[in-house]
């Protein structure tokens, strides 16, 4: 029983209490194997009879026996996602409308996880920064190179360098009229980690993108948003939804930076094509 898959399913359908229990579920599932009935209402701030008619919706079961049903669904998600992706291959014709509704649960997901309070704060902080460093490595490194070349297009000025150990010699060099913004689906990247940690000596605001707030990174950032996408295995064999995630999350926060720093969308274009012209007639 893929526990999560079935709570995604249904969560259109919840009321708000049960849904509270979801988004709680989803996004701390091993977190859940430790409380009590009483201890996880309590974190959803819903009753404990919420949580248990919640479980009895879901999959039919009381709550312990949920706790143990999850535990098993947590110990074959890597084998069974694997397993169901390289199915996908045995009918070509099939595999664009499965990817395409992972993607968009994927999205849907990022959303339940985030505020838009927070996307405000973040927009902001990038808006006003002198500079925006990133740090990045592996396939999280494409995606800060896709948010860089963006903020460069609306004229702000940002940094990165896909090298960990020149990301750590950045570092050095981020103030507090800066802003870090550092990628890392695990939370646990080495060298994004070490970088984050020597610019937070110079108080440089540090915005992470990754999976898990609990997560090293998740502890150092001062604002967090959350990819809540399950991968493969820790190595992330082509870092396939997680990446979708992220790119959602670098969408979101440039469309909402555009509003606010192109005042004149329509001279921002006329110049964007000149600038295209230009390097047109240099061949």
């Amino acid at each position: 029983m893929d526990m999560i898959y079935i709570i995604r399913s249904i969560y259109n359908t919840l009321p708000p209490s049960e849904k509270r229990v979801a988004d709680f579920i989803m996004k701390n599932p091993k977190r859940v194997l430790t409380l009590s009935v009483f201890d996880l209402a309590e974190l959803c701030s819903v009753s404990a009879p919420s949580v248990s008619r919640f479980v009895k919706r879901a999959f039919d079961l009381t709550f312990q026996e949920t706790k143990v049903e999850l535990a098993k669904s947590l110990s074959k998600i890597e084998k069974s996602n694997i397993t169901e992706l390289l199915s996908w291959a045995d009918d070509l014709s099939d595999m664009p409308s499965k990817i395409i509704n992972e993607i968009s649960l994927t999205c849907n997901d990022v959303i339940k996880a985030n505020t838009v309070d927070t996307f405000k704060e973040v927009i902001n902080l990038v808006k006003n920064a002198e500079a925006v460093y990133f740090f990045a490595v592996g396939a999280s490194a494409m995606v800060a190179m896709d948010f860089q070349n963006k903020l460069l297009k609306i004229g702000i000025k940002s940094v990165f360098i896909n090298d960990g150990n020149l990301n750590i010699m950045n570092s050095n060099v981020c103030t507090s009229k800066d802003v870090i913004i550092a990628i890392s689906f695990s939370g646990r990247s080495k060298e994004v980690n070490i970088a984050v940690e020597n610019a937070k000596k110079g108080n440089t605001p540090i915005v992470a993108i990754t999976q898990k707030m609990e997560s090293r990174l998740g502890q150092l950032a001062d604002y967090v948003l959350l990819t809540p996408s399950y991968e493969i295995n820790e190595n992330r064999m082509g870092a396939i939804f997680s990446r979708y995630g992220q790119l959602f999350i670098v969408d979101y926060l440039y469309m909402g930076l555009t509003k606010q720093v192109i005042k004149n969308t329509e001279q921002f274009s006329d110049n964007y094509h000149k600038f295209f012209e230009m390097l047109k007639e240099d061949k």
